[in-house]
């Protein structure tokens, strides 16, 4: 039978899916499982859900931000060794910096639900050094939204392991259609304008 806590101080299971969800930055735990066992826990009455989703939505906050400041310090240096010129090319970090500072909304919508590719680009978005700010209020408004859903469906459906790569098999159909949209769609519609326009 599904019980219902109501809101409280924090107990030890909020810290927990709050600490494991923040592991995700180190071991090979990908955050949707950490995320759906989160409301998973709450529909078994292990922890409330808004403390479940607090939980989560703390942890990915924060590594999120933990992994835009490395890219923001460290990233750089890397990218201007001679090692980092040969991994990534001078042109194409100059293309995607100019994408992250133009469109950064763009950047972290597509990095919030490209799983596997949130930590390179989130890296990249570091590198690119949007302000600070911005990036963590922008970041915060998608996260707010993606961490709900992907709760809220862990506490609906349970915690199966075909549930996560359904919802991950989702998050990489969405990220694949938002680049489009917002990337590859708008650059072919303004080369195509520029030929069209008279030399």
């Amino acid at each position: 039978m599904r019980t219902v806590r109501c809101w409280g101080l924090a107990t030890g299971t909020d810290w927990a899916i709050f600490g494991v969800v923040l592991s995700t930055l180190v071991i090979p735990l990908p955050e949707e499982v950490a995320l759906l066992g989160a409301g998973y826990l709450a529909h078994r009455g292990a922890v409330s859900l808004p403390g479940a989703y607090l939980g989560a939505l703390g942890g990915v906050l924060i590594g999120d931000t933990i992994t835009f400041l490395l890219g923001r310090g460290l990233l750089p240096k890397f990218l201007e060794s001679r090692w980092g010129r040969r991994i990534v090319n001078p042109g194409l970090r100059r293309w995607a910096e100019e994408l992250v500072r133009e469109h950064p909304v763009r950047a972290i919508l597509l990095a919030r639900f490209l799983v596997g590719l949130r930590g390179p680009i989130y890296l990249a978005i570091g590198a690119a050094k949007p302000p600070a700010g911005k990036f963590i209020a922008l970041n915060g408004i998608v996260a707010v939204i993606e961490v709900g859903i992907v709760v809220g469906i862990g506490y609906e459906f349970g915690a199966s392991h075909e549930l996560a790569k359904n919802v991950r098999w989702l998050e990489i159909a969405i990220g694949i259609a938002l680049a489009f949209f917002l990337v590859i769609l708008p650059l072919l519609m303004k080369r195509h304008l520029e030929r069209r326009q008279p030399a």
